[in-house]
Protein backbone atom coordinates (compact mmCIF):
# COMPACT_ATOMS: atom_id res chain seq x y z
CA UNK A 1 0.00 0.00 0.00
CA UNK A 2 2.85 2.34 0.92
CA UNK A 3 4.63 1.46 -2.31
CA UNK A 4 1.49 2.22 -4.28
CA UNK A 5 1.08 5.53 -2.49
CA UNK A 6 4.71 6.40 -3.13
CA UNK A 7 4.33 5.68 -6.81
CA UNK A 8 1.26 7.90 -6.96
CA UNK A 9 3.16 10.69 -5.23
CA UNK A 10 6.02 10.32 -7.68
CA UNK A 11 3.64 10.37 -10.61
CA UNK A 12 1.84 13.43 -9.22
CA UNK A 13 5.13 15.19 -8.65
CA UNK A 14 6.24 14.36 -12.18
CA UNK A 15 3.01 15.81 -13.59
CA UNK A 16 3.47 18.99 -11.54
CA UNK A 17 7.03 19.31 -12.77
CA UNK A 18 5.91 18.96 -16.39
CA UNK A 19 3.19 21.57 -15.86
CA UNK A 20 5.75 24.03 -14.43
CA UNK A 21 8.19 23.29 -17.25
CA UNK A 22 5.75 23.68 -20.13
CA UNK A 23 4.10 26.71 -18.48
CA UNK A 24 7.45 28.47 -18.24
CA UNK A 25 8.35 27.57 -21.81
CA UNK A 26 4.94 28.66 -23.09
CA UNK A 27 4.91 32.00 -21.30
CA UNK A 28 8.53 32.57 -22.39
CA UNK A 29 7.54 31.98 -26.02
CA UNK A 30 4.66 34.45 -25.64
CA UNK A 31 7.07 37.05 -24.25
CA UNK A 32 9.17 36.76 -27.39
CA UNK A 33 6.05 37.27 -29.54
CA UNK A 34 5.01 40.33 -27.53
CA UNK A 35 7.76 42.34 -29.24
CA UNK A 36 5.87 42.36 -32.53
CA UNK A 37 2.79 43.87 -30.85
CA UNK A 38 2.25 47.57 -29.95
CA UNK A 39 4.82 48.38 -27.26
CA UNK A 40 5.02 52.18 -26.95
CA UNK A 41 2.64 55.01 -27.76
CA UNK A 42 3.47 58.65 -28.56
CA UNK A 43 0.67 61.20 -28.94
CA UNK A 44 1.67 64.61 -30.31
CA UNK A 45 -1.15 67.04 -31.08
CA UNK A 46 -3.81 64.91 -32.80
CA UNK A 47 -1.49 62.24 -34.20
CA UNK A 48 -1.00 58.89 -32.53
CA UNK A 49 2.23 56.95 -33.08
CA UNK A 50 2.19 53.25 -32.16
CA UNK A 51 5.54 51.45 -32.07
CA UNK A 52 6.28 47.79 -31.47
CA UNK A 53 9.41 46.50 -29.82
CA UNK A 54 10.62 45.43 -33.25
CA UNK A 55 10.09 48.98 -34.57
CA UNK A 56 12.10 50.47 -31.70
CA UNK A 57 14.89 47.99 -32.36
CA UNK A 58 15.10 48.43 -36.13
CA UNK A 59 14.05 52.03 -36.81
CA UNK A 60 16.43 54.95 -36.15
CA UNK A 61 13.55 57.00 -34.75
CA UNK A 62 10.06 58.26 -35.36
CA UNK A 63 8.98 61.35 -37.29
CA UNK A 64 6.93 63.61 -35.00
CA UNK A 65 4.74 66.30 -36.56
CA UNK A 66 4.39 69.50 -34.54
CA UNK A 67 2.22 72.54 -35.10
CA UNK A 68 4.87 74.30 -37.16
CA UNK A 69 7.42 71.67 -38.22
CA UNK A 70 8.29 67.98 -38.30
CA UNK A 71 11.38 66.35 -36.81
CA UNK A 72 12.76 62.86 -36.25
CA UNK A 73 12.97 61.76 -32.62
CA UNK A 74 15.77 59.23 -32.33
CA UNK A 75 15.77 56.14 -30.14
CA UNK A 76 18.82 56.02 -27.90
CA UNK A 77 21.25 53.13 -28.03
CA UNK A 78 20.34 52.38 -24.43
CA UNK A 79 16.66 51.95 -25.33
CA UNK A 80 17.46 49.72 -28.29
CA UNK A 81 19.73 47.64 -26.04
CA UNK A 82 16.94 47.34 -23.45
CA UNK A 83 14.46 46.11 -26.04
CA UNK A 84 17.01 43.71 -27.56
CA UNK A 85 17.85 42.32 -24.12
CA UNK A 86 14.14 41.87 -23.46
CA UNK A 87 13.86 39.76 -26.63
CA UNK A 88 17.04 37.70 -26.18
CA UNK A 89 16.75 36.92 -22.46
CA UNK A 90 13.49 34.87 -22.70
CA UNK A 91 14.98 32.90 -25.62
CA UNK A 92 18.00 32.14 -23.45
CA UNK A 93 15.65 31.21 -20.60
CA UNK A 94 13.81 28.72 -22.80
CA UNK A 95 17.09 27.14 -23.94
CA UNK A 96 18.28 26.88 -20.33
CA UNK A 97 15.00 25.16 -19.42
CA UNK A 98 15.40 22.64 -22.23
CA UNK A 99 18.93 21.81 -21.03
CA UNK A 100 17.67 21.70 -17.39
CA UNK A 101 19.75 24.66 -16.25
CA UNK A 102 16.90 25.95 -14.11
CA UNK A 103 18.89 28.52 -12.12
CA UNK A 104 20.21 30.22 -15.25
CA UNK A 105 16.74 30.08 -16.75
CA UNK A 106 15.33 31.88 -13.70
CA UNK A 107 18.02 34.55 -13.97
CA UNK A 108 17.36 35.04 -17.68
CA UNK A 109 13.62 35.50 -17.17
CA UNK A 110 14.25 37.85 -14.24
CA UNK A 111 16.43 40.00 -16.52
CA UNK A 112 13.62 39.95 -19.07
CA UNK A 113 11.22 41.27 -16.42
CA UNK A 114 13.58 44.17 -15.71
CA UNK A 115 13.92 45.33 -19.31
CA UNK A 116 10.57 47.21 -19.41
CA UNK A 117 11.67 49.20 -16.37
CA UNK A 118 14.95 49.97 -18.12
CA UNK A 119 12.98 51.31 -21.09
CA UNK A 120 11.09 53.73 -18.83
CA UNK A 121 14.25 55.81 -18.45
CA UNK A 122 14.04 56.82 -22.10
CA UNK A 123 10.72 58.64 -21.77
CA UNK A 124 12.56 61.66 -20.39
CA UNK A 125 15.08 61.41 -23.25
CA UNK A 126 12.32 61.49 -25.88
CA UNK A 127 10.56 64.43 -24.21
CA UNK A 128 13.84 66.33 -24.02
CA UNK A 129 14.42 65.79 -27.74
CA UNK A 130 10.97 67.18 -28.53
CA UNK A 131 11.68 70.22 -26.34
CA UNK A 132 15.18 70.74 -27.75
CA UNK A 133 13.95 70.58 -31.35
CA UNK A 134 11.25 73.18 -30.54
CA UNK A 135 8.44 70.99 -31.78
CA UNK A 136 5.41 72.92 -30.62
CA UNK A 137 2.56 70.72 -29.43
CA UNK A 138 -0.79 71.26 -27.77
CA UNK A 139 -0.75 67.72 -26.44
CA UNK A 140 2.16 65.41 -25.71
CA UNK A 141 1.84 61.95 -24.20
CA UNK A 142 4.37 59.13 -24.10
CA UNK A 143 3.44 55.81 -22.58
CA UNK A 144 3.74 52.05 -22.84
CA UNK A 145 1.01 49.60 -23.85
CA UNK A 146 -0.10 46.16 -22.70
CA UNK A 147 2.89 44.14 -24.04
CA UNK A 148 5.10 46.26 -21.79
CA UNK A 149 3.25 45.04 -18.70
CA UNK A 150 2.91 41.46 -19.94
CA UNK A 151 6.67 41.24 -20.45
CA UNK A 152 7.18 42.47 -16.90
CA UNK A 153 4.61 40.10 -15.34
CA UNK A 154 5.41 37.17 -17.64
CA UNK A 155 9.13 37.44 -16.93
CA UNK A 156 8.50 37.27 -13.18
CA UNK A 157 6.15 34.27 -13.58
CA UNK A 158 8.66 32.40 -15.74
CA UNK A 159 11.46 33.17 -13.32
CA UNK A 160 9.50 31.76 -10.38
CA UNK A 161 8.44 28.65 -12.33
CA UNK A 162 12.02 28.01 -13.46
CA UNK A 163 13.41 28.28 -9.95
CA UNK A 164 10.53 26.19 -8.59
CA UNK A 165 11.64 23.31 -10.82
CA UNK A 166 14.70 23.02 -8.57
CA UNK A 167 12.45 22.32 -5.57
CA UNK A 168 10.57 24.31 -2.94
CA UNK A 169 13.60 24.91 -0.73
CA UNK A 170 15.71 26.10 -3.63
CA UNK A 171 12.90 28.42 -4.68
CA UNK A 172 12.78 29.94 -1.20
CA UNK A 173 16.55 30.42 -1.20
CA UNK A 174 16.41 32.04 -4.62
CA UNK A 175 13.60 34.39 -3.55
CA UNK A 176 15.59 35.45 -0.49
CA UNK A 177 18.63 35.98 -2.66
CA UNK A 178 16.64 38.09 -5.14
CA UNK A 179 15.34 40.35 -2.41
CA UNK A 180 18.85 40.67 -1.02
CA UNK A 181 20.00 41.76 -4.47
CA UNK A 182 17.34 44.46 -4.73
CA UNK A 183 19.49 46.96 -2.83
CA UNK A 184 22.52 46.21 -5.00
CA UNK A 185 20.41 46.38 -8.13
CA UNK A 186 18.94 49.71 -7.06
CA UNK A 187 22.41 51.19 -6.65
CA UNK A 188 23.51 49.85 -10.02
CA UNK A 189 20.31 51.11 -11.66
CA UNK A 190 20.72 54.61 -10.23
CA UNK A 191 24.42 54.61 -11.13
CA UNK A 192 23.68 53.60 -14.70
CA UNK A 193 20.92 56.19 -15.03
CA UNK A 194 23.07 59.03 -13.67
CA UNK A 195 26.00 58.03 -15.87
CA UNK A 196 23.88 57.88 -19.04
CA UNK A 197 22.23 61.21 -18.19
CA UNK A 198 25.27 63.15 -17.05
CA UNK A 199 28.20 61.96 -19.16
CA UNK A 200 26.94 63.42 -22.51
CA UNK A 201 26.81 66.95 -21.06
CA UNK A 202 30.20 66.62 -19.38
CA UNK A 203 31.68 65.35 -22.64
CA UNK A 204 30.22 68.23 -24.64
CA UNK A 205 31.23 70.93 -22.15
CA UNK A 206 34.59 69.39 -21.35
CA UNK A 207 35.49 67.65 -18.11
CA UNK A 208 38.03 70.26 -16.99
CA UNK A 209 35.81 73.23 -17.88
CA UNK A 210 32.84 71.60 -16.15
CA UNK A 211 34.57 70.62 -12.92
CA UNK A 212 37.02 73.49 -12.56
CA UNK A 213 35.22 76.37 -14.25
CA UNK A 214 34.49 79.20 -11.82
CA UNK A 215 31.53 80.70 -13.67
CA UNK A 216 28.00 79.33 -13.85
CA UNK A 217 25.95 81.31 -16.39
CA UNK A 218 23.56 79.14 -18.43
CA UNK A 219 22.28 82.14 -20.41
CA UNK A 220 25.77 82.45 -21.93
CA UNK A 221 26.34 78.68 -22.17
CA UNK A 222 28.94 78.80 -19.39
CA UNK A 223 28.80 75.78 -17.11
CA UNK A 224 31.53 75.75 -14.48
CA UNK A 225 30.55 74.08 -11.19
CA UNK A 226 33.67 74.57 -9.07
CA UNK A 227 31.86 77.14 -6.85
CA UNK A 228 29.03 74.66 -6.32
CA UNK A 229 31.43 71.81 -5.51
CA UNK A 230 33.47 73.85 -3.02
CA UNK A 231 30.35 75.27 -1.39
CA UNK A 232 28.96 71.75 -0.89
CA UNK A 233 32.26 70.51 0.52
CA UNK A 234 32.69 73.45 2.90
CA UNK A 235 29.04 73.35 3.95
CA UNK A 236 29.10 69.62 4.73
CA UNK A 237 32.54 69.80 6.37
CA UNK A 238 31.50 72.74 8.54
CA UNK A 239 28.31 70.97 9.59
CA UNK A 240 30.26 67.86 10.55
CA UNK A 241 32.93 69.86 12.43
CA UNK A 242 30.20 71.55 14.46
CA UNK A 243 27.72 68.69 14.71
CA UNK A 244 29.91 65.64 15.37
CA UNK A 245 31.43 66.78 18.72
CA UNK A 246 28.04 67.97 19.96
CA UNK A 247 26.33 64.78 18.81
CA UNK A 248 28.92 62.42 20.31
CA UNK A 249 29.03 64.26 23.63
CA UNK A 250 25.23 64.30 23.78
CA UNK A 251 25.20 60.55 23.11
CA UNK A 252 27.80 60.01 25.85
CA UNK A 253 25.63 61.98 28.25
CA UNK A 254 22.50 59.97 27.43
CA UNK A 255 24.17 56.55 27.61
CA UNK A 256 26.84 57.01 30.30
CA UNK A 257 26.16 60.01 32.54
CA UNK A 258 22.49 60.95 32.81
CA UNK A 259 19.93 59.20 34.97
CA UNK A 260 17.22 57.13 33.34
CA UNK A 261 14.62 59.79 34.13
CA UNK A 262 16.55 62.60 32.45
CA UNK A 263 17.47 60.39 29.49
CA UNK A 264 13.81 59.45 29.03
CA UNK A 265 13.00 63.15 28.73
CA UNK A 266 15.83 64.08 26.35
CA UNK A 267 15.66 61.07 24.04
CA UNK A 268 12.15 61.83 22.68
CA UNK A 269 13.30 65.38 21.91
CA UNK A 270 16.21 64.02 19.86
CA UNK A 271 13.86 61.66 18.03
CA UNK A 272 11.53 64.59 17.37
CA UNK A 273 14.40 66.48 15.74
CA UNK A 274 14.84 63.57 13.31
CA UNK A 275 11.18 63.74 12.33
CA UNK A 276 10.96 67.48 11.67
CA UNK A 277 10.59 68.21 7.91
CA UNK A 278 13.57 69.93 6.33
CA UNK A 279 11.41 72.88 5.26
CA UNK A 280 10.81 73.66 8.94
CA UNK A 281 14.56 73.82 9.50
CA UNK A 282 14.69 76.12 6.49
CA UNK A 283 12.03 78.40 8.00
CA UNK A 284 13.95 78.49 11.27
CA UNK A 285 17.16 79.35 9.46
CA UNK A 286 15.51 81.99 7.30
CA UNK A 287 13.66 83.72 10.17
CA UNK A 288 16.19 83.32 13.00
CA UNK A 289 19.71 82.45 11.83
CA UNK A 290 19.86 84.65 8.72
CA UNK A 291 18.69 87.84 10.52
CA UNK A 292 21.04 87.04 13.41
CA UNK A 293 24.04 86.80 11.07
CA UNK A 294 22.97 89.98 9.28
CA UNK A 295 22.69 91.90 12.58
CA UNK A 296 25.95 90.57 13.99
CA UNK A 297 28.01 91.41 10.91
CA UNK A 298 26.09 94.41 9.57
CA UNK A 299 29.21 96.60 9.47
CA UNK A 300 31.22 94.09 7.37
CA UNK A 301 31.26 93.36 3.65
CA UNK A 302 32.18 90.37 1.54
CA UNK A 303 35.47 90.18 -0.34
CA UNK A 304 33.87 91.74 -3.43
CA UNK A 305 32.48 94.65 -1.41
CA UNK A 306 28.87 93.49 -1.12
CA UNK A 307 27.00 93.98 2.17
CA UNK A 308 26.30 91.03 4.47
CA UNK A 309 22.67 90.00 3.93
CA UNK A 310 22.67 86.94 6.20
CA UNK A 311 22.06 84.34 3.47
CA UNK A 312 25.46 82.76 3.58
CA UNK A 313 27.65 79.71 3.92
CA UNK A 314 27.67 80.24 7.68
CA UNK A 315 23.87 79.97 7.79
CA UNK A 316 24.08 76.77 5.74
CA UNK A 317 26.62 75.28 8.16
CA UNK A 318 24.53 76.11 11.24
CA UNK A 319 21.31 74.71 9.76
CA UNK A 320 22.99 71.53 8.52
CA UNK A 321 24.77 71.05 11.86
CA UNK A 322 21.40 71.11 13.62
CA UNK A 323 19.91 68.71 11.08
CA UNK A 324 22.64 66.05 11.42
CA UNK A 325 22.49 66.03 15.22
CA UNK A 326 19.65 63.52 15.69
CA UNK A 327 21.24 61.02 13.29
CA UNK A 328 24.62 61.19 15.01
CA UNK A 329 23.18 61.17 18.53
CA UNK A 330 20.87 58.20 17.97
CA UNK A 331 23.47 56.06 16.19
CA UNK A 332 26.26 56.91 18.64
CA UNK A 333 24.06 56.25 21.69
CA UNK A 334 23.01 52.87 20.33
CA UNK A 335 26.66 51.95 19.73
CA UNK A 336 27.72 53.09 23.19
CA UNK A 337 24.96 51.07 24.84
CA UNK A 338 26.09 48.00 22.89
CA UNK A 339 29.54 48.07 24.56
CA UNK A 340 29.63 45.21 27.13
CA UNK A 341 29.37 46.34 30.75
CA UNK A 342 32.42 44.19 31.54
CA UNK A 343 34.61 46.72 29.65
CA UNK A 344 33.52 49.49 31.99
CA UNK A 345 33.84 47.34 35.10
CA UNK A 346 37.34 46.22 34.15
CA UNK A 347 38.45 49.81 33.54
CA UNK A 348 37.00 51.04 36.83
CA UNK A 349 38.52 48.05 38.63
CA UNK A 350 41.96 49.06 37.37
CA UNK A 351 41.56 52.49 38.96
CA UNK A 352 40.38 54.59 36.03
CA UNK A 353 37.89 57.35 36.72
CA UNK A 354 34.43 57.28 35.06
CA UNK A 355 35.48 60.03 32.65
CA UNK A 356 38.67 58.18 31.72
CA UNK A 357 36.63 55.01 31.20
CA UNK A 358 34.27 56.81 28.85
CA UNK A 359 36.95 58.31 26.60
CA UNK A 360 39.60 55.58 26.88
CA UNK A 361 37.41 52.47 26.78
CA UNK A 362 33.75 52.97 25.91
CA UNK A 363 34.01 55.47 23.05
CA UNK A 364 36.92 53.63 21.32
CA UNK A 365 35.01 50.35 21.62
CA UNK A 366 31.96 51.94 19.96
CA UNK A 367 33.86 53.90 17.30
CA UNK A 368 32.65 51.72 14.43
CA UNK A 369 29.02 52.52 15.17
CA UNK A 370 29.83 56.17 15.86
CA UNK A 371 31.58 56.39 12.50
CA UNK A 372 28.47 54.94 10.85
CA UNK A 373 26.45 57.77 12.39
CA UNK A 374 28.96 60.28 11.06
CA UNK A 375 28.66 58.76 7.56
CA UNK A 376 24.87 59.07 7.71
CA UNK A 377 25.25 62.65 8.91
CA UNK A 378 27.60 63.48 6.04
CA UNK A 379 25.14 61.96 3.58
CA UNK A 380 22.30 64.08 4.91
CA UNK A 381 24.44 67.22 4.99
CA UNK A 382 25.58 66.79 1.39
CA UNK A 383 22.19 65.77 0.05
CA UNK A 384 19.99 68.32 1.85
CA UNK A 385 18.16 70.67 -0.49
CA UNK A 386 15.07 72.45 0.80
CA UNK A 387 16.51 73.89 4.00
CA UNK A 388 19.68 74.98 2.19
CA UNK A 389 17.74 76.78 -0.55
CA UNK A 390 16.10 78.99 2.08
CA UNK A 391 19.34 80.19 3.73
CA UNK A 392 22.15 79.96 1.14
CA UNK A 393 21.34 82.94 -1.09
CA UNK A 394 21.64 80.68 -4.15
CA UNK A 395 24.24 82.70 -6.05
CA UNK A 396 27.05 80.70 -7.66
CA UNK A 397 29.93 82.53 -5.95
CA UNK A 398 33.19 81.06 -4.81
CA UNK A 399 32.54 80.07 -1.18
CA UNK A 400 32.98 82.72 1.47
CA UNK A 401 31.82 82.25 5.06
CA UNK A 402 29.56 85.31 5.09
CA UNK A 403 28.78 85.40 1.37
CA UNK A 404 25.90 83.90 -0.59
CA UNK A 405 26.58 80.50 -2.12
CA UNK A 406 24.93 77.86 -4.23
CA UNK A 407 25.38 74.15 -3.48
CA UNK A 408 25.17 71.23 -5.89
CA UNK A 409 21.76 70.15 -4.63
CA UNK A 410 20.25 73.63 -4.73
CA UNK A 411 21.60 74.22 -8.23
CA UNK A 412 19.67 71.20 -9.50
CA UNK A 413 16.47 72.00 -7.60
CA UNK A 414 16.29 75.66 -8.65
CA UNK A 415 17.02 75.27 -12.36
CA UNK A 416 15.51 71.89 -13.30
CA UNK A 417 11.94 73.17 -13.77
CA UNK A 418 12.71 75.51 -16.68
CA UNK A 419 15.92 74.06 -18.13
CA UNK A 420 16.26 72.48 -21.55
CA UNK A 421 18.90 71.29 -23.97
CA UNK A 422 22.49 71.45 -22.82
CA UNK A 423 21.42 73.38 -19.71
CA UNK A 424 19.26 70.47 -18.58
CA UNK A 425 21.97 67.95 -19.40
CA UNK A 426 24.44 70.01 -17.36
CA UNK A 427 22.13 69.67 -14.37
CA UNK A 428 22.23 65.91 -14.81
CA UNK A 429 26.01 66.29 -14.90
CA UNK A 430 25.84 68.07 -11.53
CA UNK A 431 23.76 65.17 -10.23
CA UNK A 432 26.39 62.72 -11.44
CA UNK A 433 29.16 64.68 -9.73
CA UNK A 434 27.11 64.80 -6.51
CA UNK A 435 26.44 61.07 -6.73
CA UNK A 436 30.12 60.24 -7.27
CA UNK A 437 31.11 62.60 -4.46
CA UNK A 438 28.78 60.90 -1.96
CA UNK A 439 30.00 57.46 -3.07
CA UNK A 440 33.62 58.52 -2.53
CA UNK A 441 32.81 59.82 0.95
CA UNK A 442 30.97 56.62 1.93
CA UNK A 443 33.70 54.34 0.58
CA UNK A 444 36.38 56.41 2.33
CA UNK A 445 34.61 56.16 5.68
CA UNK A 446 34.10 52.43 5.11
CA UNK A 447 37.81 51.88 4.48
CA UNK A 448 38.75 53.98 7.50
CA UNK A 449 36.35 51.97 9.66
CA UNK A 450 37.72 48.62 8.44
CA UNK A 451 41.28 49.80 8.98
CA UNK A 452 40.40 50.82 12.53
CA UNK A 453 38.86 47.42 13.24
CA UNK A 454 41.95 45.63 11.86
CA UNK A 455 44.27 47.76 14.01
CA UNK A 456 42.20 46.94 17.11
CA UNK A 457 42.27 43.24 16.27
CA UNK A 458 46.05 43.25 15.78
CA UNK A 459 46.66 45.14 19.01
Amino acid sequence: MNMCLTEKEKKTEHIKTNIKFFSAVGVGALIVLFFIFPYMQIIANTKNYILSGFDILTLPGVEIAGLDKTAIIKFSTYMKASVLLGAISPICGILFLIFKKFRFAGISFAICALTPLMSLINIANIKNQIIDLNISSNRLYIGFLWPFFLILIGGLICSVLSLWLRGGEKLAESVFFCFACVSVGSVLFVTLYMALSGIPAISEIGLFKFLFGTKWNPSKQVYGILPLILSSIFGAAGAIIVGVPIGILAAVFLSEVSSKKIASLIRPVVELLAGIPSVIYGFFGMLVIVPLIRNLFFDLTTLDGKPIIGDSLLAVIIVLAIMVLPTIISTAETSLRAVPISYREASLGLGATPTQTIFKVTVPAAKSGILSGVVLGVGRAIGETMAVIMVAGNIANMPELLGSVRLLTTGIAIDMAYSSGLFRQALFGIGLVLFVFIMIVNISFMLISKRGVQIDANS
